[in-house]
């Protein structure tokens, strides 16, 4: 529970209303009552704003005469999520250590804990201050993870990876595992390339559930500070994530992708082996990377889905393409002829 006048000044809004008004809870704008803090996204809901009960509405700039409490910050979707942090976020409290705890030898705990049931620690691994592990967690050999991160159930860590401070590691998530190394032998026989990198995490990081984080062959895969994947992103060996990238869910990384600061990478993206992509750029959804992108750089390309008789048709067409290509080049090649012909007779 907040005044307006205390939250103004904590999501640098600025407020047209009463400053002693209070909020408690954040709410959609289509449901939010009194007491509750909302936003208007856009135009139409900026037109609806007289008709909703809300203690208080974010809005962008320009303020707008109105009888309700208004907040108006120049992103108010970004105010709106400091909002809902500041009146939803909890302050943690150590839950200490369960006493079914199976810690390896030489492994160091840190203070103000909260380790769940069912958490494995392996030998020689360190953890961090105000650590939450929940249950089924399983942290393997020569691990380290740092203060204040929280690692969801059922989260595995192979050994000899390093989880930064502040990390939030969705359920289910793989860090670790061995990268897809293999190379066929004399007589076609798959033979594993042992994979001696680490994952590393840097800080402030989040790994959306089910997430698989591959670690390097020979050096490591890098989460850089601040990255955010969705849900069931593949991070293949030795890829890179430059600061700040956000990546949305089913994208596959292939190994040895490096990707710069501050990149956006729509849903069911994939790349090709050791491309560079360059800070800034946007790669829509569906897209296949197969060369390096430049920075600040607006990539995409997809089919949508049709009509299936349609799509068929059209892969008929396509497998005609290159007679027909050859054909367009025989009749340019005889207009050509036939105009050179006629120059020549004047």
């Amino acid at each position: 529970m907040r005044t307006l006048g205390n939250l103004a000044e904590l999501i640098d809004a600025e407020l047209i209303g009463d400053p002693e008004a209070v909020v408690r809870q954040a709410r959609p704008f289509d449901s939010a009552l009194e007491g509750d803090i909302t936003f208007a996204s856009d135009a139409a809901y900026r037109a609806k704003i007289e008709r909703s009960a809300a203690s208080a509405i974010i809005i962008a700039p320009p303020a707008i005469d109105s009888a309700r409490n208004l907040l108006v910050a120049r992103n108010p979707k970004l105010a709106f999520a400091r909002a809902v942090g500041l009146l939803h976020g909890k302050s943690y409290t150590p839950l200490g250590v369960s006493g079914d705890l199976a810690v390896g030898e030489g492994s160091v705990l840190g203070e103000d804990l909260s380790i769940f049931p069912r958490v494995t620690i392996g030998a020689g691994s360190i953890i961090g201050d105000r650590v939450t592990l929940h249950p089924g967690v399983v942290i393997g050999e020569g691990c380290r993870v740092n203060d204040d991160t929280v690692i969801h159930p059922n989260v595995t860590i192979y050994a000899n990876c390093e989880i930064g401070s502040r990390v939030i590691i969705h359920a289910g998530a793989v860090i670790g595992a061995d990268g897809f190394g293999f190379v066929p032998d004399e007589e076609g026989r798959q033979v594993k390339l042992l994979q001696l990198g680490r994952v590393i995490v840097e800080d402030d990081c989040e790994v959306g559930a089910n997430c698989t984080i591959d670690r390097g062959g020979f050096g490591d895969t890098v989460l850089r500070r601040g990255v955010k994947l969705d849900n069931l992103v593949q991070v293949g060996h030795n890829t890179e994530l430059g600061e700040n990238t956000v990546v949305a869910a089913l994208t596959g990384f292939s190994g040895g992708t490096i990707v710069g600061r501050n990149c956006i990478i729509a849903g069911q993206v994939g790349t090709n082996q050791h491309i560079t992509i360059g800070d800034r750029a946007t790669i829509t959804g569906q897209a296949a990377v197969t060369r390096n992108v430049k920075p600040g750089a607006v990539i995409g390309g997809i089919i949508p889905a049709e009509d299936h008789r349609r799509w068929l048709h059209k892969q008929a067409l396509y497998s005609r393409l290159p007679r027909l290509n050859e054909r367009v080049a025989r009749l340019e090649e005889i207009v050509r002829r036939i105009g050179q012909a006629k120059a020549d007779e004047e």
